[in-house]
């Protein structure tokens, strides 16, 4: 399905606030706008950066340990 079968119209929010600063006449005002889902997406990525770097590490120790392990160490 094409998103030009659904009746789903995704908007750009750059594309919302472009309408609204030329919508002098107020037809826009009476769209309401969906709320965002993600209060801080900013920490949410560092959240993930710092996931990837903790199971990278834990990785690394974990083959680090095993060569010392079949070492007999």
């Amino acid at each position: 399905m094409t998103s030009t079968d659904s009746n789903i119209k995704i908007r750009s929010p750059f594309l919302e606030g472009i309408a609204g600063c030329f919508d002098f006449a107020g037809f826009l005002a009476d769209i309401s706008f969906p709320a965002l889902r993600n209060n801080n997406p900013l920490n949410n990525d560092w959240q993930a950066v710092c996931s990837d770097y903790n199971n990278s590490i834990k990785i690394i120790n974990e083959e680090l340990n095993a060569e010392k392990k079949i070492k007999g160490i």
